[in-house]
């Protein structure tokens, strides 16, 4: 975990080093900015590996380029050793200049030899290169203003500079409202910043802009008879595939490992393998608002078989009101209802905070229930889920083009099937990226950790992407049922078997006593007249909603309210 920014096209130490400081946060280690090639670049670290005297950038004396990395590559063993026996000569153990002997070798092609999560910048002479991990797991923005790129690991860092602009993006809105996040994988809340989509590489150059996707994840698949591995086969494969995935991201670095465990299926098989498989020392931490709390008590049971350091936080209402700017503030995003519940966010920065203090490297879920078809209600029911996005469409004419994106989602005739298909497409795509990664990035960059999404390593990941979708929701009672098999030996041994059959809980049934109560306070700052009079009232239909949204415009806005009462709605 780091943070990156900088300024192709304009040579300034004074504001470089400003947008550093905005991401201090993700880097506590070290801050670094130089001016180079008539450009900017600015990085925190977060030491996790390699050389922790080394700077934050890397500039190679071999090929001439600089670099800014934000994230960890996995197999940077396997890099290094292959590029050094075809010549390359190394310097230091920074990932980073491998990186730099990769683009030299591959060009702006280089980030598909990458396994890892990670946001690059490469500085070539005139150019600027920025790509990003195939699943978005690590953020990166950019805006163009004139000849000049800013860009940066959070938002906050752009717009710390003085020509940078912070106009509400209505598309973006309008998208929010249906899907509970912004759905495009490029925009952002605001007008002029972009992201660097998963899976792609930008470049900038005098002759302009160019995007290359490197990666892209495989279309949802239905079982035929090319398919080459029944579900025994299947299950075995993948039950190697996490061992390795774990092993994997455990061995980069030496750190003692934390885990985020719910009691759930894919927390406990993270526990069960870190630490009764592979045999590491882990720690893990649960959240709860009370004291019978079903995920509170199946992770302490859970804890307890395996025999695991477990650590317990219990929340109050009050904590979540004394922590719901801070977590806006870095979740840099809009909150609504939609697709997911508005405090799942807010309960995963709650616990983040805990986890920082007794961690560097935490494990997470993320990405399990995409992979493996978790939702049970979405993706059991996927042409009731359908009506309910359908549900939430604006019938104003400015709202055409994202009736468009739902009507192309979801076309008609209506069909089950295709529906299915389609919503594991969707939601690995864009509410993996935009919703739940981009709250994990942010909450553990706020309190200077990192967290690793383990299900999301490349091996595990493009393995998970291409099996059947029979072989993850068989019928319409059972979710992510290869998942649950791989392990069960384990989990009957150690009589934990009724993990396999628990309800999913999910983050934010860790606030689900105290949730009520901290919407009643939010709604209380609001009065009707200002809720029914509001100018983006059609946006947010409770006042809960709307009051998370002036929070937003407060921090965000350089003119708060006082810009939104002039917006076409």
């Amino acid at each position: 975990m780091c943070g990156i920014t900088g300024i192709w096209n304009q040579a300034d130490e004074a504001t470089v080093g400003r947008m550093v400081q905005t991401v201090a946060h993700r880097g506590p280690d070290g801050l670094f900015w130089i001016t180079k090639n008539n450009s900017s670049l600015g990085t925190s670290r977060l030491i996790i590996r390699g050389d922790p005297s080394a700077p934050g950038i890397f500039s190679d004396s071999d090929t001439g380029v600089t670099v800014l990395l934000n994230g960890e590559i996995y197999n940077v063993a396997d890099m290094h050793a292959a590029m050094a026996a075809a010549g390359s000569v190394f310097h230091t153990d920074m990932e980073s200049e491998v990186v730099a002997k990769l683009y030299a070798c591959h060009g702006s092609g280089f980030a598909r030899h990458l396994k890892g999560m990670f946001a690059i910048a490469i500085l070539d002479g005139d150019r600027l290169i920025l790509t990003r991990d195939r699943f978005g797991i690590k953020p990166l923005y950019y805006a163009r203003i004139g000849r000049k790129i800013l860009f940066g690991s959070e938002i906050k860092a752009i717009l710390a500079h003085p020509e940078a602009t912070d106009t509400l993006s209505l598309e973006s809105l309008q998208e929010l409202a249906v899907f509970g996040y912004i759905f495009s994988p490029n925009k952002t809340p605001f007008e002029n910043i972009r992201q660097v989509e998963p899976g792609t590489t930008v470049t900038f150059s005098e002759d302009g802009e160019s995007m290359v996707r490197y990666w892209q994840a495989p279309k949802a698949c239905y079982l035929d008879k090319e398919y080459h591995m029944n579900r025994f086969m299947a299950v075995a494969q993948l039950r190697q595939r996490i061992i390795e995935a774990v092993d994997s991201l455990i061995s980069h670095g030496n750190h003692r490992i934390g885990i985020y465990l719910s009691g759930g299926v894919d927390s406990t098989i993270l526990a069960l393998v870190s630490h009764t498989i592979l045999g590491h020392p882990i720690t893990t931490f649960t959240l709860a608002d009370s004291t019978n709390s079903p995920d509170l008590l199946a992770a302490r049971e859970v804890a307890r078989k395996l025999g695991i350091h477990h650590i317990e936080r219990q929340v109050t209402v009050k904590d979540c009101l004394d922590k719901i700017k801070h977590f806006i503030q870095h979740y840099e995003s809009l909150i609504a209802g939609g697709v997911f519940d508005i405090y799942g966010g807010l309960a995963f920065h709650l616990l983040s905070e805990l986890v920082s203090e007794h961690v560097k490297v935490a494990f997470s879920g993320e990405g399990a229930d995409e992979l493996f078809g978790g939702y049970y209600w979405i993706y059991t029911h996927p042409l009731g889920f359908a009506d309910r996005i359908k549900s939430r469409l604006p019938t104003s004419p400015n709202g055409l083009a994202v009736r468009e994106l739902v009507n192309n989602i979801f076309p008609h005739p209506e069909n089950r099937k295709e529906y299915r298909r389609t919503i594991f497409d969707t939601l690995v795509r864009g509410g993996l990226a935009n919703y739940h990664l981009q709250s994990v990035d942010r909450s553990a960059g706020a309190f200077g950790f990192e967290v690793r999404p383990v299900y999301l390593f490349d091996d595990l990941a493009e393995f998970a992407l291409n099996l059947p979708i029979e072989y993850k929701v068989p019928n319409e009672r059972t979710t992510k049922w290869i998942l649950r098999e791989a392990f069960r030996p384990e989990f009957e041994r150690l009589g934990l078997e009724w993990i396999l059959s628990r309800p999913k809980e999910a983050m934010p049934s860790a606030l689900r006593n105290v949730a009520s109560l901290v919407n009643e306070r939010m709604e209380a700052l609001i009065d009707d007249q200002t809720f029914s009079t509001h100018p983006l009232r059609t946006y947010f239909p409770s006042k809960a909603e709307l009051y998370l949204f002036e929070m937003f415009a407060d921090i965000f806005l350089s003119e708060g309210r006082h810009v939104l009462q002039n917006c076409d709605t």
